[in-house]
């Protein structure tokens, strides 16, 4: 007995060893050896939207403007399908970098909110002024929008929200708080230590976003290019702490005209949020989009901008379409 006892032992010390060993060598042999990493496109013009506190705002086109918040995490150039359609479909439009992204500035842990993001949204719709402006966010930025556009619509005439989040969204499932801080603490840092892991993880977190349709290779190598700035980790960690949502996302107070747009596929917003959102706002269309996921600016792009184009100029017929063909069809 004693002999079957030591055996047991020695295999668990063993493993314990060989488990330490895949945990803490990785990190080590990585150490020090970069890999090449493209660079985001270039960077547009800078816009102070606190002391000491400026985003990247890039823009196109001509026409009636649309500015577009980006998701969790992402950048202004994620848009980029849907504002060469917007473009094309006469609209001025642009799109910036949330603080801790992209060519923007950072802020300091743990104060990067729905709420800050939506402070430094106000302000910078403040300093552009753009009359008659079309606000549209996807996921967390759509959270953000809400929140801008409940403290102050005054530089608002629409809202669109795509794959937005939203009340409900904590009917996907709530993650015990001391496990949300293990895995945006030490295993993320493990994780971005180790490139072929990191790899994986993106690819993984990007298929669940991209699904049912396929992630696209400029895609990854523009996160890729994102994560190597400066503020992008601790941002992305700040955010994933939030997106469970303590932040008031009820539309119901919001006036202005509002448009719902959702995947009916979407895995990280589920549809019932979109519903939600049309159910509380008081002046909503809702707007699915079957065998859609949540990345509707790339996978759906062409269909987007017909709906917010449609939206902004006041028509509200049927639209079909899109990069799938596939039809947007109305909540009624």
């Amino acid at each position: 007995m004693k002999r079957v006892l030591l055996i047991v032992r020695r295999t668990l010390l063993v493993a314990v060893a060989l488990l330490v060993a895949a945990i803490v060598l990785p990190p080590l042999w990585y150490a020090g050896r970069s890999e090449p990493v493209s660079d985001l496109p270039p960077a547009g013009r800078r816009v102070q939207v606190s002391p000491g506190l400026s985003v990247n705002l890039i823009e196109a086109g001509s026409g009636p403007p649309v500015l577009l918040v980006h998701r969790h995490p992402g950048c202004a150039y994620d848009w980029a399908p849907t504002m060469t359609a917007l473009v094309a479909r006469g609209h001025r439009v642009f799109a910036y970098d949330r603080i801790g992204y992209g060519y923007s500035d950072g802020r300091s842990p743990g104060s990067i909110l729905v709420e800050t993001n939506a402070t430094e949204l106000l302000r910078l719709m403040g300093q552009l002024a753009l009359p008659d402006l079309t606000l549209v966010g996807t996921s967390y930025g759509g959270a953000t929008a809400i929140v801008a556009a409940k403290r102050d619509a005054s530089h608002i005439a629409r809202l669109v929200l795509v794959g937005s989040v939203g009340p409900g969204i904590e009917e996907r499932g709530t993650i015990p708080e001391p496990l949300v801080d293990f895995l945006v603490g030490p295993v993320l840092s493990w994780v971005w230590s180790v490139p072929p892991a990191n790899r994986r993880f993106g690819e993984g977190f990007a298929g669940a976003a991209f699904h049912p349709d396929p992630v696209p290779d400029w895609y990854m190598t523009q996160t890729t290019a994102n994560f190597a700035r400066p503020h992008t980790k601790q941002t992305f960690r700040s955010e994933g702490r939030d997106l469970g949502g303590v932040a008031d996302l009820d539309p119901s107070p919001i006036e202005l005209p509002v448009l719902v747009v959702q995947g009916q596929d979407d895995l990280l917003v589920p549809p019932v949020v979109g519903e939600n959102l049309h159910a509380l706002a008081p002046n909503s269309e809702l707007r699915r989009v079957p065998g859609a996921g949540h990345m509707l600016q790339i996978t759906h792009a062409t269909l987007l901008a017909d709906a917010i184009s449609a939206f902004a100029g006041g028509s509200h017929g049927p639209l079909t379409g899109g990069s799938h063909g596939a039809p947007l069809a109305r909540a009624w």
